[in-house]
């Protein structure tokens, strides 16, 4: 419903489908999160009853007390986190994908004030909880749960240092090496950035704006006279950093919720969409220059890294850059000459775990990198 087609009628500006396609290709991450089995983990938390030291024991069983707080009541703290963090992820990410999904949708059709308008609460709000939960859930789930006062947990309190929180959540995503902790908080938070998330959401919520940030201009309404020339320019704004944001928020959720998914299979499915997002992160990289950059070496190593050898042919198969383009778009390995597929294969598992691998060890610390 995202995904743009060729041929589909639609009032986006054709030089802005690639860029929107990324966008909902990485929005299904997400909602992947919800169908898949793999993830089915995250939907419940199983833990053993001591009756010899458990109280309470009858009252659960016949469900007289909540599970949370008969865990409470047995002082079960490790288990109350799992819980407590599990429900809360899912939860705020059901209401975080809606968000997405329907800006992406009004961005598609032109409607950019609805779509800026949008995107305050999942960027602002639901990913700063993501990002606290991620660095220091147990801090988190005190707040959110044992003290339960929503001044101790509320985003929007300006006495929260975003800026920190967000550099400790980068500091804990691995494989980081594409984002920067100060223009996340620019594009999320900052007045002066024209490009970002403040000023835009601002004029789409108020029909005039006061701040000299996003002042409304004399004799002007906020969007309400828009040009077609003013409406090219929203779109540029709009896929400048929404793909940044959406492929960072990706990136933190997946570290959260992967800590309750450690089988093999998971951390393969983990890597391959790790190796997604960067291959979006390059061509998002080289959209905003308007043309290719020099990726050619990047590309290389992950050639190296993922040397295959077709189990259905035998072919020894050198990915180029289509291969990987096409592997964002279907999440496919192809054979060239017998069309297998082969991501899942034992050559792509090991080689795409030798490459995540790498990359983590740039967020080691003594390791040198911006931005975070």
């Amino acid at each position: 419903m995202l995904f743009i087609n060729e041929g589909d009628e639609t009032p986006l500006d054709k030089k802005f489908h690639e860029i929107h396609n990324l966008c909902a290709i990485i929005y299904d991450q997400l909602t992947e999160i919800f169908s898949l089995e793999d993830y089915s983990k995250l939907n419940s938390t199983n833990f053993s009853i001591d009756k010899a030291n458990h109280v309470d024991i009858e009252k659960f069983e016949n469900k007289e007390i909540h599970a949370l707080d008969w865990l409470k009541a047995n002082d079960l703290n490790e288990e109350i986190s799992q819980v407590v963090v599990k429900h809360v992820t899912m939860s705020v990410l059901a209401d975080f994908t809606n968000f997405i999904f329907e800006s992406l949708s009004c961005a598609m059709r032109g409607k950019m004030t609805v779509a800026f308008a949008l995107l305050r609460k999942p960027f602002t709000d639901e990913l700063l909880i993501f990002e606290q939960i991620l660095y220091n859930d147990e801090d988190f789930i005190n707040r959110f749960f044992h003290d339960g006062e929503p001044n101790s947990y509320d985003p929007s309190d300006r006495k929260i240092d975003k800026k920190e929180i967000i550099a400790n959540a980068l500091n804990k995503s691995k494989p980081n090496i594409i984002f920067n902790s100060e223009l996340i908080y620019d594009l999320r938070y900052g007045k002066t950035l024209g490009k970002g998330i403040n000023g835009f959401s601002n004029h789409a919520l108020h029909i005039v704006t006061k701040d000299k940030n996003y002042k409304t201009t004399e004799q002007n309404l906020n969007f309400v006279f828009s040009t077609k020339e003013d409406v090219q320019d929203y779109w540029k704004n709009y896929y400048f950093f929404v793909p940044y944001l959406l492929i960072y928020s990706v990136s933190v959720i997946d570290n959260i919720i992967a800590k309750f998914l450690t089988t093999k299979e998971n951390e393969h499915l983990f890597n391959v969409k790790v190796m997604i997002r960067l291959i979006g992160i390059l061509l998002w990289s080289e959209w905003q220059d308007g043309s290719e950059r020099n990726n050619s070496k990047i590309f290389q190593v992950l050639s190296e890294k993922l040397k295959l050898t077709c189990g259905g042919c035998s072919s020894n198969i050198e990915l180029e850059r289509a291969d990987f383009e096409l592997l964002l778009h279907t999440g496919t390995l192809l054979c060239p000459k017998c069309f297998s597929n082969l991501i899942n294969s034992p050559d792509a598992i090991k080689g795409l775990s030798e490459f995540v691998k790498l990359l983590k060890t740039l967020n080691e610390p003594g390791t040198k990198k911006k931005g975070s």
